[in-house]
């Protein structure tokens, strides 16, 4: 099994088709999925050499074993004629770690593979952390985060997408309104601030929060990450 064992696959179509992808993910076993809505920015005239007439657009993250990666990807093409200009597109990115194992076993679904919490394989200077929250409890999320070392994060609203949202898992109901706080680190911060987060706002707290990273291979404007914390906020 690969290193990297969970996949976060992005999924961007048309407004209104995401639904179409989730309910296909959701029959390959995908248990996880959050969708929010997008706008397309490209050029009007890149628009209409694409085939595009309407830049309004659904954003599936959904998440699921690497090695059915592929899998999941082809039965998206087939399905909605990705091929073709202006159908949409989707890519996987690897998570470089989970903030806990009940989270890594919620993400994992009704897979074989072994849930389990993933141990670090990549080494980024930067890491971006991303906790799925209950809308309303990005408080939550960010009163933990500060003190281990976050700067400050971004709030996405976001849903639950797929029949998984609407049920229980382990004694607790995954409800569909979400929120996505964006949190990028340095990599030393990444594991404190994760299990801050694990700890206050976690599938335990009221916030019923999933956490996980991903790695950032570059980044631009936040030249002050490197630099020490002032005095008073250490």
């Amino acid at each position: 099994m690969p290193n990297a064992s969970l996949n976060l696959l992005i999924t961007i179509v048309d407004r209104g088709k995401g639904e179409t992808v989730a309910r296909l993910l959701n029959q390959e076993g995908v248990a996880a999925q959050f969708a929010a809505l997008g706008i397309g920015t490209a050029h009007q005239g890149v628009l209409a050499l694409l085939g595009l007439k309407d830049t309004a657009k659904d954003v599936v993250c959904s998440f699921l074993p690497a090695v059915h990666s592929r899998d999941a990807m082809r039965r998206l093409s087939r399905a909605l004629e990705m091929d073709l200009p202006g159908r949409g597109i989707a890519f996987a990115v690897p998570l470089s770690s989970v903030g806990g194992s009940r989270t890594m076993q919620y993400f994992m679904g009704n897979s074989e593979e072994t849930a389990r919490e993933e141990k670090e394989t990549m080494q980024y200077e930067q890491e971006l952390v991303v906790a799925i929250v209950n809308r309303g409890f990005t408080d939550l999320v960010m009163d933990a985060a500060l003190p281990a070392g976050a700067r400050g994060g971004t709030v996405v609203h976001a849903r639950g997408a797929g029949a998984q949202e609407a049920s229980q898992f382990l004694g607790i109901t995954i409800q569909p309104e979400k929120e996505m706080v964006l949190i990028l680190v340095n990599r030393e911060q990444k594991i404190p601030v994760m299990q801050a987060i694990t700890r206050s706002a976690g599938l335990n707290s009221e916030g019923h929060g999933l956490v996980f990273s991903l790695p950032v291979s570059d980044v631009m404007g936040v030249s002050r990450m490197t630099e020490d914390k002032p005095e008073e906020q250490a």
